[in-house]
This record gives structure tokens, C-alpha cells and sequence, in this order.
């Protein structure tokens, strides 16, 4: 039978519960739905969090600060590929460059300029960080030198909401982007023109990821497939598709797997792999 005794020793003694507590951290709301993105050293994690882009130290947790325009509803953001820096899209349909300091928790904003007519839906820098595409709710693409910032490119071609552009990471002139009208458009940087038009999906074209080598396109839409699009060939004339997969859910963002260090190695390319984000919450490997 459990409990006291004459014999239970004097050390034993009823513990006695706090009544006042200090604060060691506090954690407030970091994210708020859409996008995020990991900075190109792997320390910070940023993430959409209404009128700010939130950056998390990915090592303990911690929010280091908040970046955007006070009122501004941020509707789509890039970041820097090796700089400490941010392109924010706000529903004023601002542009705004943002400079950050992680370590001091500051930022400071270069410059700021009006681009579509309609809300922008999604940002993305080209790999040496000189440019920056956009996706319009008005059916446009744009590309603008973000140092100075001026708009270089406007596409059009897309019948509808644009929802995602992507560059090749193996070409600062290749630029891919996918719609609502269903279809994936390749566009030529150095023509000024639409390069190919992708026709596969049957439902908005919601999901585009390029393989590390910039060989092949993956898209994925409201028609719950993903197409995997062979783009070897010199001429993005010659993009082909491959294959596609059926996912069960509509598909709202990709991510292809790095490559592994043995594959630097091997004389056969690396097998593909990536995941999609379903519209019902699910992730899914496929490859």
C-alpha cells in the first residue's frame, strides 16, 4: 500500500506548486498561409504572415523580424538567391526591394514601384539575383532588373490569372510560367517571345519546379496530375512531355529533391524525385 507513514524518512517532503512564473519566449503568429522559402545558406526560414514576410532562425525557432509595409496584405515574395534580400508584392500591387540584417533585426527598403494592374500572385529571382519575374492576376508575366528597378520583359499569352513563374536554374533566359487558362508557357529572354506553349493539364495550372539541372520541367494542377516535361533540347520548341501522375488532390506547389553528392560522381544522371503540396493538406513523393 502506497503512501505515508511514521517511518517515511524527514527528507521527504510535499512539493509545493508555483504561483508565479516568468517569461522566457514568447512565440507569436510567424505564418499565415501561401508561400515560404528557405535563404540560400539554409539559416532562415521566411514565410507570409499578412502585411509582413516573418523570418525564422531555422536552428532554434526564434522570429529575428518581420518585413513588409504596414497594410499592405503581402501577396506574393521572392528571396535573394546568395544576398540578403527580398522582392515583397503587397495588394497595393507594390514592388517593394527590401534589404534585411538577420543578426542587427533590421531591414530597410531600396525601392519600391508599381508594376501590374491587377494583385501580383507570385514572385521569383532568376539564379545571380539581377532579375525578378512576376506572376499578374492580369494575365501578364513581367521581369524586372530589381537594382535598378525597371520592368525589362512583359509577356503576354496567358487567358487569365498567371499563378506561378519559375526560371531554369540553368539559364537566366529561360523562364517558365503556368496559369488558370491550363497551360505551361516557356518564354525566351533573349527572343522576347513565347517559346512553347505546354498543353497537358485539363484544370489550373497551379505548380511549376524546375530539376536542379534546368533538363526538366515539372508542373501540377487543379486537375489533380503532375506532367514532367523533357526540356533538353537547345530550342524550347523541342520541350516534350514525359510523363505524368495522378496525385488524388489538386496540386499547389512542387519541390524537387537536390540531387545526392554520389550523382556528381556517376556517369548516369541522377533519378528525379520531388514532392507536391495538395489541396487537401497532403504531401506526396513521386519521381
Amino acid at each position: 500500500r502506497l503512501g505515508a507513514t511514521s517511518r517515511t524518512p524527514a527528507s521527504y517532503t510535499r512539493l509545493r506548486m508555483a504561483t508565479t512564473f516568468s517569461q522566457l519566449q514568447r512565440y507569436g503568429r510567424i505564418y499565415s498561409g501561401g508561400k515560404v522559402a528557405v535563404s540560400a545558406d539554409g539559416a532562415l526560414l521566411a514565410a507570409a504572415c499578412g502585411d509582413s514576410i516573418s523570418l525564422v532562425d531555422l536552428a532554434t525557432g526564434r522570429l529575428l523580424l518581420s518585413v513588409g509595409a504596414e497594410g499592405d496584405e503581402i501577396t506574393a515574395f521572392a528571396i535573394h538567391p546568395s544576398l540578403p534580400e527580398l522582392v515583397l508584392a503587397g495588394s497595393s500591387r507594390h514592388l517593394r526591394h527590401v534589404r534585411y540584417s538577420a543578426a542587427a533585426g533590421s531591414s530597410e527598403q531600396v525601392r519600391a514601384w508599381r508594376a501590374h494592374k491587377l494583385p501580383v500572385v507570385d514572385l521569383a529571382f532568376e539564379r545571380t539575383g539581377t532579375l525578378a519575374a512576376s506572376a499578374g492576376a492580369d494575365g501578364a508575366v513581367m521581369v524586372f532588373d530589381v537594382a535598378k528597378g525597371y520592368a525589362t520583359h512583359v509577356f503576354r499569352g496567358h487567358d487569365g490569372v498567371v499563378h506561378r513563374v519559375a526560371f531554369s536554374p540553368a539559364s537566366s533566359t529561360r523562364l517558365a510560367s503556368s496559369g488558370a487558362d491550363h497551360s505551361v508557357r516557356l518564354w525566351d529572354l533573349a527572343s522576347r517571345e513565347c517559346a512553347a506553349v505546354l498543353s497537358a493539364h485539363v484544370g489550373a495550372a497551379r505548380a511549376l519546379a524546375w530539376s536542379a539541372d534546368g533538363a526538366t520541367l515539372i508542373s501540377g494542377g487543379a486537375d489533380q496530375m503532375v506532367n514532367v516535361w523533357d526540356c533538353r533540347a537547345a530550342r524550347l520548341t523541342s520541350s516534350r512531355l514525359t510523363s505524368s501522375l495522378a496525385v488524388l488532390e489538386g496540386v499547389e506547389a512542387i519541390a524537387v529533391d537536390p540531387p545526392p553528392r554520389s550523382a556528381e560522381r556517376s556517369a548516369e544522371p541522377p533519378k528525379l524525385t520531388f514532392v507536391t503540396a495538395g489541396s487537401g493538406g497532403g504531401l506526396r513523393p513521386g519521381g
